[in-house]
């Protein structure tokens, strides 16, 4: 397991009883130390480009709108593809597909470089370009998160989120700092980091064909997910009906998007009415970095928690100091306590996110994964759109505090839903995710018929019912 050509599915299925502990650490696995090297890379790439882009355009143009607009169509344009990248990543070559994405990325941004140095760079240009970014991101974007279940024992997964989330907080409190010290050196030099950042993704992507072609291969006759161990059709359509036939997994995508919703929200709400009330650029600043710190501390003993605790009351306690904190930000408008409450609130995030996402991908299967991870980035794409729009209305018709009530009062109903919600509060711990009892299956397989007569007349469920007799 410690070599690239060993996927874990083979330790899966010759020792399914034992332990977390016998598992080697997660830095021990040169697998997964591969496949951090190319998310990070990736991702801090991902970083320094949003940030440098909409300042180069408006050093080419001075128009804040036409940042903006920029900014909201490379949204549509990454969501439109989404959902096919995710397909396609389920039925491809992983390795190849982080391969291709990092080149036309690195291909992308060094054109860019070019013409920047050249005097060439006009405002067409870089719009053209961020839309043709943005169709790569969309399409390739999923296919990292996917290669992580053929990398990462399943009851290793939510400890592996764990450590992605502090990850991404320093990332968060990193990538924009990084990226104005590149941009002070010229827009041609930001984008030649961003160019070689995304080659070594590529490369880091490329190391991983080995494990990720042995674990396509070991998983064809081997299926461990307790949701069903019939094979999923190909087909977006198939992966959706799939995933809003299980009723564990429905409840998460719809509890997923409403606190995208209200914490994209509030966070909008935060930026532009400190603007409005005329603070400082550096004091508005300061919401991201109490995010991101607030993260970080959440991420280091997001683990512990994850391996202590069954997941459902996790999420659902996590999902209460977050939203009881956001809560108390409508209150009092004063800097110091909407600091305090930030960095209460995303204190929970990383167990959060890393238990929820970890328990997600454990019982989705291989030849699912890249369309679950594009179904819940394409609703949280969905759903940003409505932050900006609900702020503009609220700041207008109601103030700040009122509209941090609203957003805030999102999460909670959130959270009452989740706690009443069996299916959410009953998810067990991770040494469980792939071993539920077979009543619950039966009892998931009966409501996923019920939900979905689609499903059982192309014959998954009937068929899952015979593998298990």
């Amino acid at each position: 397991m410690t070599t690239d050509q060993t996927p874990l599915l083979q330790l899966q299925t010759a020792d399914a009883g034992a332990g977390a502990q016998r598992l080697p650490a997660l830095r021990h696995q040169r697998s997964y130390r591969i496949w951090w090297v190319a998310d990070t890379t990736a991702l801090l790439a991902g970083g320094i480009y949003a940030f440098v882009l909409p300042l180069i355009l408006l050093a080419l143009t001075g128009s804040p709108v036409q940042a903006g607009t920029l900014a909201a169509v490379g949204l549509a344009a990454r969501a439109s593809l989404t959902l096919l990248g995710g397909s396609v990543a389920d039925c491809s070559d992983r390795a190849r597909m982080m391969l291709l994405g990092g080149i036309c990325g690195a291909a992308l941004t060094s054109a860019l470089a070019v013409a920047s140095i050249s005097g060439s760079l006009s405002a067409a240009v870089l719009c053209v370009s961020h839309v043709l970014m943005e169709l790569r991101g969309g399409y390739f974007g999923t296919v990292t998160n996917a290669a992580l279940k053929d990398v990462v024992h399943p009851k290793q997964l939510g400890r592996a989120m764990a450590a992605n989330q502090g990850r991404d907080s320093v990332l968060m409190l990193g990538a924009a700092p990084l990226g104005g010290l590149l941009l002070g050196l010229g827009a041609a030099f930001a984008l030649l980091a961003v160019s070689f950042l995304q080659l070594l993704a590529a490369a880091s992507g490329f190391a991983l064909r080995g494990p990720l072609r042995a674990a396509e291969a070991d998983s064809k006759p081997v299926e461990n997910s307790p949701a069903g161990s019939a094979a999923v059709s190909p087909g977006i359509a198939a992966g959706m009906r799939w995933c809003f036939a299980r009723p564990q997994l429905r409840s998460l995508l719809i509890l997923i998007t409403v606190i995208n919703i209200g914490t994209n929200g509030l966070n909008t709400t935060l930026i532009y009415g400190l603007q409005q009330r005329g603070e400082a650029p550096w004091v508005i600043g300061l919401v991201s970095t109490f995010m991101g710190l607030g993260m970080f501390a959440g991420s280091l003993f997001a683990g512990r928690l994850i391996e202590k605790f069954r997941t459902g009351v996790l999420a659902c306690s996590c999902l209460s100091v977050l939203g009881g904190a956001m809560l108390l930000m409508g209150f009092n408008t004063n800097l110091i306590w909407l600091g305090a409450m930030l960095l209460i609130a995303y204190l929970s995030v990383p167990a959060l996110n890393a238990s929820v996402g970890g328990y997600f991908m454990a019982v989705v299967p291989r030849e699912m994964a890249g369309r679950a991870n594009s179904l819940i980035l394409f609703m949280a794409l969905s759903a940003l759109p409505l932050a900006p729009f609900l702020t503009g209305l609220g700041l207008q018709w109601l103030g700040m505090g009122p509209t941090l009530l609203f957003f805030s009062s999102l999460v909670i109903v959130a959270t009452v839903a989740a706690w009443c919600s069996r299916h959410v509060r009953g998810i067990p711990h991770p040494d469980h995710w792939t071993s539920e009892p077979a009543s619950a299956n039966s009892q998931i397989e009966a409501e996923a018929r019920e939900s979905a007569d689609v499903v059982s007349t192309e014959g998954e469920l009937p068929q899952a019912k015979e593998n298990r007799a």
